[in-house]
């Protein structure tokens, strides 16, 4: 009897065959005619430049050049080897984001060879002498993704050239403005970098121009400290803030704000959720009531507020207290609409009473969405169908007991990084949270502010200790 044999096809192959079938010509032919030579193969490398990977063989140097002058050729060998890194790495082509298969390979070792010297310490000088960061956030562009900005309890911004160590401060002066006369809780750039925006316990957010360190806007609606700001990735002309006072309101900077003696243009917000996590029924509003201030109790604070990719029109939220995300519609809400959430979160949460979140952040795919709990947990949730939380990260010694504590992600996805009550930073592989997390240990006091380059070698940390550190790769342990 003739025995069959079912061909087995490596990996590199199968994913070959699936990425020439969407890069194929409608044109092109299944089966080539037997007369017809087949096609050679080249082979691509990550590390070299797509030149320099045909002249290796003197074989391929009519390839070479062939790619050098068409340009057609080109993009479509790079389009079939950015999918065949798609399959391998597992970005979503379709169907619900959460489902994407990724590459279950641990990279333990990368983290691991993060290190910090005393030359990667930068102090920052107030009216009172040191002062703490409380924020920091890596440009997108500028300075190939490494200017860093810091902003301090007493209100002063500063840029940080993260190329280089802190010797470069003995050359050239730091660039600093005031951007408030209060804290600074929270700062963002803007996608082109042009612009930032800073988040103030003077209960006011303003637009700054980069390059003139002039405020170009004033946000002025909140009636406590704002403790959030983000853009929406989107439509980079809208941002939201989040507030102690419990309400989130939404920016636009392309309405007409209002002119002040000072000189300072006003801006009001385009949309408003009110009590956005308070745990008190709303009441019915009565004449006298409307005309004073609206204030929230401290307690239903909105520690972090986040514009989803997936939709252009929905928000999440989270609270200092009730411990859950919401899901907003910002269709179905006005200054005058009262605020239902579109989902809310199942609290995942093992301890009695509901705990706080103290950060809110999306990763860079619009895939997951994770939470900082003050029960010493980081919970990971699904952006398109809210629920219960999808996993969680945590360990023996980690300790997230104050609002101040933040978080960030890789670039790439494969990394969250969080501060400490403990003095120590956490960092975890998303993929693989069962696994205990690797520890720094650096900073004398509580760990608060983090902020990933673009660049996955690089990301800084600010701390109570009035320092703020930057963490490299150590090529020399790398190489060991």
């Amino acid at each position: 009897m003739a025995c069959h044999r079912r061909l087995k096809l490596p990996l590199t192959d199968i994913t070959r065959q699936s990425t020439n079938s969407f890069c194929r010509d409608d044109s092109e032919p299944l089966l080539q005619n037997s007369e017809t030579p087949p096609r050679k193969r080249i082979k691509l490398e990550d590390n070299q430049p797509y030149q320099s990977r045909f002249n290796e063989n003197k074989e391929n140097d009519l390839i070479s050049t062939a790619l050098c002058w068409n340009k057609e050729l080109y993009a479509s060998l790079t389009s079939q080897h950015t999918l065949f890194r798609r399959e391998l790495w597992g970005t979503a082509v379709g169907g619900s984001p959460m489902a994407s298969t990724r590459w279950n390979a641990s990279t333990r070792f990368f983290m691991k060879n993060f290190a910090s010297s005393d030359k990667d310490i930068f102090k920052f000088l107030g009216d009172r002498g040191l002062v703490a960061p409380f924020a920091c956030s890596f440009s997108h562009v500028a300075q190939d993704g490494k200017c860093l900005a810091v902003a301090d309890e007493e209100g002063m911004v500063g840029l940080i050239d993260a190329r280089y160590d802190n010797t470069i401060e003995t050359e050239r002066v730091r660039t600093e403005f005031r951007a408030h006369d209060n804290a600074v809780f929270d700062i963002m750039w803007s996608p082109d970098d042009r612009q930032m925006v800073t988040a103030s316990g003077d209960q006011t957010a303003r637009l700054w121009d980069v390059e003139l360190q002039q405020c170009k806007a004033v946000f002025l609606a909140h009636t406590c400290s704002i403790k959030s700001v983000n853009y929406n990735s989107i439509d980079p002309n809208m941002w939201v803030t989040a507030s102690r006072d419990g309400n989130i309101f939404i920016w636009d900077a392309r309405t007409v704000g209002m002119q002040t003696p000072e000189g300072e243009t006003l801006y009001k917000p385009v949309n408003s959720i009110r009590s956005a996590h308070s745990l008190d029924n709303p009441k019915k509003k009565t004449r006298k009531s409307c005309s004073l201030p609206h204030r929230s109790k401290p307690t239903s604070s909105v520690t972090g507020a986040q514009f989803l990719k997936h939709q252009q029109h929905l928000l999440a939220s989270s609270g200092a207290i009730d411990g859950i995300i919401k899901f907003w519609d910002l269709r179905n809400h006005s200054n005058t609409k009262a605020s239902l959430p579109v989902q809310i979160s199942i609290n995942g949460a093992t301890a009695k009473r509901p705990h706080g979140i103290s950060t809110l952040i999306l990763d860079n795919s619009g895939t997951r969405l994770y939470a900082n709990s003050t029960d010493n947990y980081i919970y990971q949730y699904d952006p398109i169908n809210l629920g219960a939380p999808l996993t969680r990260f945590t360990s023996p010694t980690f300790r997230c007991s104050s609002f101040y504590i933040r978080m960030a992600i890789s670039p790439d996805d494969r990394y969250i990084v969080s501060g400490s009550s403990d003095k120590c930073i956490y960092m975890w592989e998303t993929d693989f949270p069962d696994e205990n997390p690797i520890v720094l240990k650096a900073h004398e006091n509580e760990v608060t502010s983090l902020s990933w380059s673009r660049d996955l070698e690089l990301f800084a940390s600010c701390s109570d200790d009035t320092s703020l550190r930057l963490w490299r790769v150590d090529k020399s342990n790398s190489n060991e």
